[in-house]
């Protein structure tokens, strides 16, 4: 068998990709390309559109072929859309921007799993750490592919239908075949899409079923509708007193969340469209029944400044969350909320030592499904695999490798900054340690031992405290972090 044969065999490629060249010496590149003739659905609105070109050259790793490591390499199909012009399309055998197959991602996650260490994997997998958490995290995201379904990932279809409109296109693209109910009409759509955007629902709804009733195999807008009717009702059911209407209006926000998010309906392009408008009309229910000064607090303890951040306000939501602060100084939440507030402001350094000071009080308190900052979201879904998919411990390690990796900045504090008072509470945590035994408790120990070790210059003036004894600790709880934080923060190699 030639070996352009071989491996659209193992790849199971259809047209109208092939593979045009196969270079095997010391490692195996498969490069792929796509027919000229093609036709692919707009990725925006479905609508079938001739191929006009490629994309760059693309590599992605693929699974080793006979030991040997194996990348596919490919130009992307570009098509143009009458109406949203030229748009690249995303590559059949891996997800958008990561450069490895979903294959090759499949057999990733099981390897982690059987290792219970991504750091063996990434070195047994030969590929770099960060791959490896980014896997994981689409893994965990994203559900797992049921046991002895059949890899599809590299076989689009000769056949598709195109986003529901019952039109079939050959892929080699002969000429398309329309029923009755194929008309590519948007404008009721586009119209309920607006009315959505605008908290106009009713309307929504309505547009979204005279669209349905009128082309029953168009454009499915059954998420939409039922994104529109799930938010109608319960803003129908909503108090009529102005300050708890306020604070219902907050948790049907989540309830949405929940809803829109629970059969991948779309929680963030949903949510995204219309979070402006919802929140503008919680603050308005806020303020109507509110004193001159405002209020601090929507009952159920929400923070009018949560309400601001939400609806885009960001000044506005730190002066509110400041005020806040020293009324519950020993709020996570709080601190979470002003750190997105200064995020959105685009202070990103004043945010992230928001985060920190939340992550001092208590990580498990911080307001994670809303928290702004990526990057301490992604770690936060990281650090199951290592602490074994223990939601709360690795919470409570984050901080600290929030500290090693580089999120967190070095905390100063002085000796008139409250630096005594943090030494008691380390002591007095150490105490119940010693007596409980608690690794939820080591954990937030360990981040404090690693605060005060990079104020030692400062900690000559406080008795009371023996770094050693607080490093002997702090090995004892995680003794692989430990020396991370020897070597990446305090400069010293075993």
């Amino acid at each position: 068998m030639e070996m352009r044969d071989f491996f659209t065999d193992l790849l199971e490629l259809d047209s109208p990709w092939s593979v045009k060249e196969v270079a095997a010496k010391e490692r195996v590149d498969v490069h792929l390309e796509c027919g000229q003739t093609a036709r692919f659905p707009c990725p925006l609105c479905g609508l079938s559109c001739p191929v006009c070109g490629c994309s760059p050259q693309k590599t992605w790793r693929h699974l080793d072929t006979c030991g040997k490591i194996t990348w596919l390499h490919a130009g992307l199909p570009v098509v143009e859309c009458p109406e949203h012009g030229k748009q690249q399309l995303p590559a059949p055998w891996a997800h958008a921007d990561c450069p490895a197959t979903l294959a090759f991602e499949r057999w990733v996650t099981r390897l982690a799993e059987d290792f219970g260490d991504t750091k063996k994997a990434a070195r047994f997998a030969g590929v770099e750490y960060a791959l490896i958490r980014r896997i994981l995290r689409r893994a965990a995201s994203s559900g797992r592919r049921p046991a002895g379904a059949r890899d599809s990932s590299l076989a689009p279809p000769s056949v598709e239908d195109i986003g529901g409109f019952g039109l079939a296109i050959p892929a080699c693209g002969s000429s398309p075949q329309l029923n009755l109910f194929a008309q590519n009409d948007m404008s009721l759509v586009n119209r309920g899409i607006q009315a959505f955007k605008n908290l106009e629902l009713e309307k929504a709804v309505e547009l979204f079923e005279k669209h349905r009733s009128v082309y029953p195999k168009g454009y499915d807008i059954s998420s939409r509708l039922a994104a529109a009717e799930f938010l109608l009702l319960g803003i129908w059911e909503a108090p009529a007193e102005s300050s708890a209407r306020a604070a219902y209006l907050c948790r049907l926000w989540d309830s949405f969340e929940d809803f829109v998010g629970a059969d991948g309906i779309g929680r963030e392009t949903f949510g995204a469209e219309i979070k402006g408008a919802f929140f503008a009309r919680v603050i308005e229910a806020a303020e109507s029944a509110a004193p001159a000064e405002g209020p601090s607090f929507l009952p159920g303890d929400i923070p009018l400044g949560y309400v601001l951040l939400q609806a885009g306000r960001y000044e506005e939501a730190i002066l509110s969350l400041q005020n806040c602060i020293p009324k519950m100084p020993q709020s996570a939440a709080l601190y979470g909320y002003l750190g997105d507030a200064y995020r959105g402001r685009g202070d990103y350094e004043v945010a992230r030592r928001c985060y920190r000071e939340a992550c001092l009080i208590d990580p498990a308190a911080i307001d994670w499904r809303h928290l702004h900052d990526k990057d301490l979201r992604e770690l936060k879904q990281d650090l199951l695999l290592e602490y074994g998919f223990d939601p709360e411990l690795a919470q409570a390690w984050l901080p600290s490798h929030a500290r090693i990796d580089g999120l967190f900045e070095r905390k100063v504090v002085r000796i008139h900054d409250g630096l005594k008072e943090m030494v008691d509470e380390y002591l007095a945590l150490e105490k119940t340690l010693s007596k409980e035994k608690s690794p939820l408790l080591a954990a937030k120990l360990f981040f404090r031992g690693m605060v005060l070790c990079e104020n030692r210059e400062n900690l000559k003036f406080i008795k009371t405290i023996d770094l050693i004894h607080v490093r002997r600790i702090m090995k004892q709880a995680n003794p692989d972090l430990f020396d991370e934080f020897l070597e990446r923060i305090v400069g010293w190699k075993g």
